[in-house]
């Protein structure tokens, strides 16, 4: 009897008794299949077991599995060890602690829907890894009397690793390493592992930094080809290309970047003109250097990002091009994708064009010395950075019209001394000088998106688009029972618009809540990602937006630049299709959620290493979470988080209430809720946890001192 017979008189035996189990033997007299083909069927019951089709029981059991509904998706782990799965439409499964099987964060993995449901999300549980995120990882090396272990740093994953034997005397107990995973067999508790580095002892200088980048698995290194390629463009280069392309070196062109950038990939200029100006935005022209499939090519599309840590960056191009032929230096010729935007005085855009062109930027400004000119210090350029200034307030004005939400959420400035430690913590301030490059910005990538979306209209030419959709009604609902318990009695309609975050966003701008009410309003919303359909960005207010303005650091920037050149060239054969450029844009969103995570948890390790110096002293904060243990607290200035346990508070028995954020003292009613001010004192901190332990300061005894973080 063939194969798919057997099989097909199988599933028909299981199916009419469905419930029953079946060992192999009774399996083949039940189905009438001959004692020769047993070895097949066994094979068999296997293949349908993996596939999915059959349950089994022990090692030589089956029945029938109703089939249940299976989505594909990427695994995102919460420290408290649940997680989401993310799927292609933007929906999300939600999958517990114990039903994560051997899946870890990032993985790519397929889930079975369950029929519980965790408010508007499915409970799933997730039945197979279809591709590891990652198979390196760093933590601690430990070693008892049953074996050598790895203690993981990614508080995410919830195992240990178990070291294969044959590595004795590799690491010391207490050390760092990086392991490679070996295997992870099914219904094995522990992942078997290798050391491949010893990267050292917790505290060492440069330690942080390598945990980051063993960690999230970040590019570091360049193939030998790509930097031949790198080496070989030079100013002849640029020289050569210049007769074939808009000669714009007659204007006065200009960069404004922070006072550390290395590299500058914009640079603006403007004209005045009888009705309105001509704004030039003149973008870096990475796309004549970098050409699809080369060497360079290749390693930047895999980054996807640069990834900016603490004191240092892990750039997505070779730095020799980056911070050179591709960087808008002042007082040379370079090579640019210029979109010139004739606008009048009411802000709207009459006429654009874009395209490539040579410019000579006459000055780097930074944005502090830009806020100068702005406040009446004389320079040169100043005429032109004024009539910016009047030109980026109407624009500003017409965007918020339209409902764009303008947060101003400030982030930790982190300096440190030479041997990496931090030595201060300072919240950015955010100037004109940066509203402004940032409405410049806003307008080129809405007029590039605009071309791209006419030319898919006109011809079904693809185009790359940065979109953000509507906050789903599910967490609308938490962010306004958030706000009620604050007391903010801001309503948000629906369906939800921009122009409803926009009005909170203003009410509550001189609330003392403020920055901790935009960090909510701002965490209710989804996440922006890269896609071929144009649908919008939410947040902005924009019917069609793109990224075409850092192709020097972001790789969807390149590929618009590459579709810029194309569609304007008539050239379109060279253009990728939907289905490659569909592909590019999850797996550059996917670099992007990389590169963020990576930025903040290096970021938050620096603040713990500030922290740590800082036992026994007191801070204000705000509460930002509470949980049934206890409520966390984020410092004001620093932004560092701790945690308040429960049983600190020895003035009365609190009682956790989830529905008003909240813990309440049985006896006394004293509240403690999400957004209250308080001042607290820090007793522990632990770098390798990621954790800080607070107590509130009223109850920490009279000898509390106090500081004001600077």
């Amino acid at each position: 009897m063939d194969r798919p017979m057997i099989k097909k008189k199988l599933l028909a035996v299981l199916k009419q008794n469905q419930g029953r189990w079946y060992k192999p033997r009774t399996l083949l007299k039940a189905a009438g299949i001959r004692e020769r083909d047993y070895r097949t069927l066994k094979v068999i019951l296997v293949e349908l077991y993996r596939g999915g089709e059959i349950d089994q029981k022990g090692r030589h059991q089956y029945a029938y599995k109703p089939q249940q509904q299976e989505k594909t998706g990427t695994l995102a782990v919460t420290s408290r060890g649940f997680g989401f799965v993310e799927l292609k439409d933007g929906s999300e499964v939600f999958v517990r602690a114990q039903h994560m099987e051997h899946a870890l964060h990032r993985d790519l993995v397929r889930v079975r829907i369950l029929k519980k449901q965790s408010g508007n999300k499915p409970d799933g549980q997730i039945i197979e890894v279809i591709h590891r995120h990652q198979t390196q990882f760093v933590g601690i090396y430990q070693f008892d009397r049953f074996g050598e272990w790895v203690i993981p740093d990614d508080k995410r994953i919830r195992v240990r690793f178990a070291v294969e034997e044959g590595q004795p005397g590799v690491a010391k107990d207490g050390q760092v390493v990086a392991v490679e995973l070996v295997q992870w067999e099914l219904g094995h508790p522990e992942p078997l592992v290798k050391i491949i580095e010893v990267l050292g002892f917790p505290g060492d200088p440069g330690l942080d930094k390598a945990l980051i980048i063993r960690t999230h698995d970040l590019p570091t290194k360049w193939t030998e080809k790509a930097l031949a390629q790198a080496a070989s463009f030079s100013q002849t280069s640029v020289d050569i290309e210049l007769q074939k392309r808009r000669d714009l070196r007659q204007l006065k062109c200009f960069t404004i970047d922070p006072e550390t950038a290395q590299d500058f990939d914009d640079a603006m200029s403007i004209e005045v003109k009888d009705n309105g100006w001509t704004l030039g935005v003149h973008i870096a022209d990475v796309s004549h250097y970098v050409t699809p499939n080369s060497p360079i090519d290749r390693g930047a599309r895999n980054r996807g990002t640069s990834v900016y840590l603490v004191g240092s960056a892990i750039h997505m191009l070779p730095e020799s091009l980056a911070a050179d032929l591709c960087s808008l230096k002042p007082g040379v010729d370079r090579l640019s994708m210029t979109c010139m935007l004739q606008i009048g005085l009411d802000g709207n855009v009459k006429h654009y064009e874009i395209l490539p062109a040579v410019i000579h930027s006459h000055q780097r400004f930074t944005y502090e010395e830009v806020e100068l000119i702005l406040n009446g210090q004389d320079h040169r350029l100043a005429p032109q950075i004024h009539e910016m200034e009047k030109l980026r307030k109407i624009l500003f004005r017409e965007r918020k019209a339209r409902g764009s939400i303008d947060l101003d959420l400030p982030e930790p400035i982190i300096s440190l001394d030479e041997t990496g430690f931090p030595h201060s913590i300072k919240p950015s301030k955010r100037l004109t000088a940066h509203r402004l490059v940032e409405e410049f910005m806003l307008i080129a990538n809405r007029i590039t998106a605009e071309f791209l979306a006419l030319k898919f209209k006109k011809s079904k030419l693809p185009g790359l688009y940065r979109i953000h959709e509507n906050p789903s009604a599910d967490d609308i609902v938490k962010l306004q029972s958030i706000l009620q318990r604050l007391g903010i009695q801001q309503k948000i309609s629906t369906p939800v618009k921009p122009m409803d975050y926009q009005k909170l966003v203003e009410a509550v701008r001189e609330s003392p809540f403020r920055h901790f009410i935009e960090k909510v309003t701002l965490r209710s919303m989804t996440k922006a990602i890269y896609a071929v359909e144009n649908r919008g960005h939410f947040g902005l207010a924009f019917s069609t937006y793109t990224h075409y303005t850092s192709p020097i650091r972001r790789y969807p920037d390149l590929v618009v630049h590459r579709l810029l050149k194309a569609y304007s060239s008539a050239k379109t054969e060279s253009a990728p299709s939907i289905q490659t450029l569909s592909k590019l844009a999850e797996h550059c969103s996917q670099r992007e959620r990389v590169a963020v995570e990576a930025e903040r948890d290096h970021i938050k390790m620096k603040q713990l290493q500030y922290l740590s110096k800082l036992v026994g002293e007191s801070f204000d904060g705000v509460i930002s979470g509470v949980l049934q243990f206890g409520f966390f607290v984020e410092l004001a200035e620093t932004f560092v988080e701790g945690l308040v346990h429960a049983t600190s508070l020895t003035d009365d028995y609190y009682v956790y209430e989830e529905d008003h954020y909240s813990m309440t003292g049985r006896r006394s009613r004293k509240t403690y809720r999400l957004g209250d001010p308080v001042r607290v004192k820090v007793t522990s901190v632990s770098i390798s946890e990621g954790l800080a332990d607070f107590v509130l300061a009223e109850e920490s005894g009279s000898n509390t001192k106090t500081k004001t973080v600077k």
